[in-house]
């Protein structure tokens, strides 16, 4: 499988307040953990190591480690195909444009929610499935369900 191309554009801004923010971060993280009862616990700092200390270290540092935690989401818009250009795929998660090809992920998101999503992406995928067995023939049975 080859991952997603996704460039979240970090370390680009012309007056350099990425990398300054994750300098000054890492200084703070230093500054705590030589402090007790940190100190009494740490042996020694693991990364980004004692041999780096200059703004310019730590940047490299931060550079070459920095990744995101958030939810990559919303790159392929549901939507209104038929009055929204920005929309990807429509309420069936179908591509427009393209035959027989569905999104079911967080990619179909018109905005991110306000919680973690994974729930949430569970649910398209169950959308999904429910959409294409019907489309074989497939009824779902409305019984309530048993616990």
């Amino acid at each position: 499988a080859v991952k997603p191309a996704l460039d979240f554009r970090y370390f680009t801004d012309p007056e350099g307040y990425d990398a300054a923010t994750l300098v000054a971060g890492i200084k703070a993280a230093r500054k705590i953990a030589q402090q007790s009862p940190f100190k009494e616990w740490l042996k020694e700092e693991v990364a980004p190591g004692p041999k780096v200390q200059t703004d310019e270290e730590i940047s490299e540092y931060a550079r070459r480690v920095a990744h995101t935690v958030y939810h990559p989401a919303g790159t392929t818009k549901m939507g209104d195909i038929t009055k929204d250009d920005l929309a990807v795929v429509d309420p069936e998660l179908k591509v427009r444009g393209i035959k027989n090809l569905r999104i079911a992920d967080a990619g179909i998101f018109p905005e991110m929610p306000t919680i973690n999503p994974m729930i949430t992406v569970l649910s398209i995928g169950e959308r999904a499935a429910e959409l294409i067995a019907s489309e074989e023939g497939w009824k779902p049975d409305n019984k309530p369900a048993r616990l």
